[in-house]
């Protein structure tokens, strides 16, 4: 083997372990309550060292949970069905 097709199969391999550690901190990193998109950036460019990273943190609210959801209008009653009374 020469060291040029080595050093061409390690940089091949590399590739595809950053490839791999954008799309799994893509999927993720929602459940750590982290951006996906900021998340996805540093895993291309870190690659594994962020998603070391990524779980090393403390969570917060996961992305799009019902904490997030749950906003109060003052008006929601006004809105509101009535129930029949049996």
């Amino acid at each position: 083997m020469t060291p040029t097709l080595l050093g061409t199969g390690l940089l091949a391999v590399a590739i595809v372990v950053w490839v791999v550690c954008a799309i799994y901190a893509y999927r993720m990193a929602p459940t750590f309550g982290r951006s996906r998109a900021v998340w996805t950036i540093l895993a291309a460019i870190l690659g594994p060292i962020a998603l070391m990273v990524l779980y090393v943190l403390p969570k917060k609210q996961p992305v799009g949970s019902a904490a997030h959801s749950k906003r109060t209008d003052p008006y929601d009653a006004l809105y509101e069905v009535p129930k029949k009374k049996h």
